[in-house]
């Protein structure tokens, strides 16, 4: 990024150029390590409603036979691969940004989830989980008695 600033980029100078990117790619490397950025991959959202949570997770270019969803109590674990893109031979990669490989991510929801009744849907890379209430775990109106 240094060089980006000091000097615009040009097919003479190829060599800076390699070696910004690859410091790029170390500093990313570290940050991720020092921090867990990496962890937080894929991106959720999580709604919740009185009776239920749906989770909203970005997965662009799986199959769903990569993808496994695991509900237990209220923990939902999203784990999968995905295959690493062959290249043609001869190919160099310039620049690479898009997540391959193994992920795992983990949530704590706000209540016990009815196990059995957990739908999820994958659609253009988006992947929908719906996670019902547990009856037992729903709010109830407790009457009170006069006297």
């Amino acid at each position: 990024m240094l060089f980006r600033i000091l000097e615009p980029q040009t097919k003479a100078n190829q060599f800076w150029r390699d070696f910004d990117r690859l410091n790029d790619e170390l500093t990313r490397s570290i940050l991720d390590n020092q921090f867990g950025t990496s962890s937080h991959f894929p991106p959720v959202n999580v709604y919740t409603k009185e009776d239920e949570a749906l989770v909203t997770c970005l997965l662009p270019g799986m199959d769903t036979d990569q993808i496994d969803i695991n509900v237990k109590d209220n923990m939902l674990s999203i784990h999968g691969k995905k295959k690493t893109e062959e290249l043609a031979e001869g190919t160099e990669v310039h620049r690479r940004e898009i997540f391959q490989g193994e992920f795992h991510r983990s949530l704590e929801l706000p209540f016990r989830v009815n196990q059995d009744q957990v739908s999820a849907k994958y659609v253009n890379g988006v992947l929908n989980i719906h996670l019902p209430r547990r009856e037992e775990d729903k709010p109830k109106k407790v009457s009170i008695n006069i006297g």
